[in-house]
Order: C-alpha cells, then sequence, then structure tokens
C-alpha cells in the first residue's frame, strides 16, 4: 500500500471528523424553492440531523446590548435565500417562520420551548421566549414552555424581491434573564411561504427542523449533553479519533519494515 495515499487519506478523515465534532454556531439557514417555476417544497441547505431526520441548527444566547447587561438573546442564525445555491423564491412571495408545538411533531420534544435541564438531564417545557420580527404589521410572539402566551404565529421574514431574494434576523430573547438557568433552549421550526398571487392562506411548508441555542453551558456539555436530549447523535472526539487513526498508520508503517 502507498504510505503517502495512506496518510493523505487519514489525515483527510481527521479534518473531516474535526469539522463534524465543531458543531457550527453560525452562519443563516439558507432555504428556497424546489422549483421555481412550480413549487412543491422547501430546500434547506444543511447537513446535520437528529436521529429523527429533522434539521438541526445551533448558536448561543448572548448579551448583545453592550449597555444592557444581562439580558440575553440571539440574532443567529438569520435566514436567506442564496442565489449561488439555486435557493431562492418567487418575487412578492411572503415568506414566514412557525414554531411549533415539538411535543406534537417530535419524540424528543415537550412544548413550544423545549429547554435542556442539565440537573435533572432531561428536556423540560419551560421558560420564557420572545421572538420579535422586524414588520410593524404583526406582533411579537412570546412563548412558554408548553403554550403560546401572546402574538402572531407565524413570525413574517420577508418579501421575495425581484431576484428572488429574502434575507432577514429575528431576535430570539430569552425574557426571564435574570431566574433564567444555563442549559440550552430549543424551537421546533417549519418555514412558509404564501405565494404573491394567494389569498393569505399559507401554501407551502417545509419539514420541521431544530434551532437550539446554548445559554451558559460549556461547549464540551452542550455537544455531549443537551444535543443528545433532542436527538442528535454523538460524534467520536477528533482527538480520540487521531490517536486511533495515527495508531493503524504506525501498525501498517511497521508490517512493512518487517516484510
Amino acid at each position: 500500500m502507498n504510505l503517502r495515499l495512506l496518510f493523505t487519506a487519514l489525515a483527510l478523515a481527521m479534518l473531516t471528523a474535526t469539522a463534524h465534532a465543531q458543531h457550527g454556531h453560525e452562519g443563516d439557514v439558507e432555504f428556497g424553492y424546489d422549483n421555481l417555476a412550480n413549487p412543491t417544497g422547501f430546500e434547506i441547505e444543511h447537513d446535520e440531523y437528529t436521529t429523527e431526520g429533522y434539521l438541526f441548527f445551533e448558536s448561543e444566547m448572548e448579551e448583545l446590548d453592550p449597555f444592557n447587561s444581562g439580558d440575553y438573546s440571539s440574532d443567529e442564525p438569520g435566514f436567506t435565500t442564496a442565489s449561488a445555491e439555486g435557493l431562492l423564491v418567487n418575487e412578492n412571495d411572503q415568506i414566514w417562520l412557525r414554531t411549533l408545538d415539538a411535543s406534537a411533531h417530535s419524540s424528543f420534544g415537550v412544548g413550544y420551548v423545549n429547554f435542556y435541564n442539565p440537573v435533572t438531564d432531561s428536556l423540560e417545557a419551560a421558560g420564557r421566549i420572545g421572538i420579535y420580527d422586524n414588520s410593524t404589521t404583526t406582533d411579537d410572539l412570546i412563548l412558554s414552555g408548553g403554550s403560546v402566551e401572546s402574538g402572531v404565529n407565524p413570525q413574517f421574514l420577508g418579501l421575495g424581491d425581484d431576484h428572488g431574494d429574502v434575507h432577514d434576523h429575528l431576535i430570539v430573547d430569552l425574557l426571564d434573564d435574570a431566574s433564567a438557568p444555563n442549559g440550552a433552549y430549543g424551537l421546533l421550526f417549519t418555514m412558509q411561504a404564501d405565494f404573491a398571487t394567494g389569498d393569505g392562506n399559507m401554501d407551502l411548508d417545509s419539514d420541521p427542523f431544530w434551532i437550539i441555542w446554548n445559554h451558559g453551558m460549556s461547549d464540551d456539555d452542550f455537544d455531549d449533553l443537551a444535543l443528545a436530549k433532542f436527538g442528535v447523535s454523538a460524534v467520536p472526539e477528533p482527538t480520540s479519533f487521531c490517536v486511533f487513526a495515527m495508531g493503524t498508520a504506525a501498525l501498517v508503517l511497521r508490517r512493512r519494515k518487517r516484510a
């Protein structure tokens, strides 16, 4: 066996393992229609799935306002079409984001706000989340653990422009900042479209997908403990994989020398 090829393959495998182990906390949800001329569904560009087959995205609850210490919220991920990927919508189509009661759609979900409690190592229908958009035509949505407190569900994202593009960031606010415990907060969403020629009813829905926000947990605990409760399979640590891979390479090299 060519050793140069062996070590090259091992290096590429280790890079891949590292990339998969480092779950991204950045990047927008990129979406578009499956067929612009006759759309029958959304396509969402991502490659991380739960064991139930739902896409999941990660982010952080942060102090976005430097003048308001202790106010935790997130404006990530954003939502955008991606013309380079062929992900577009039609002009003047209204794009919306609906929060789902995860208990009705996922065997892991417990409500609208799905809180991973590191003390009990379980998901709880706890916490209060506010979702704010930049529209003056829809009320802000306030969610408690297992119910919608107020506002309109879904939330408006934007209109397709003359290029078929939409780009928006919502503010997801952890309302009970002072008393909100550290853990992870997950919401299950679907994207919806009201076509430009429509009557106000939603014409299209995406498959559900999770967005899970880390609040005060270490990256390791978030990845290893919290995500597992949302149905995310554990990923081997890149360090362990590297040790195994290099050991395999060393064994091959020793056998070649003895031959």
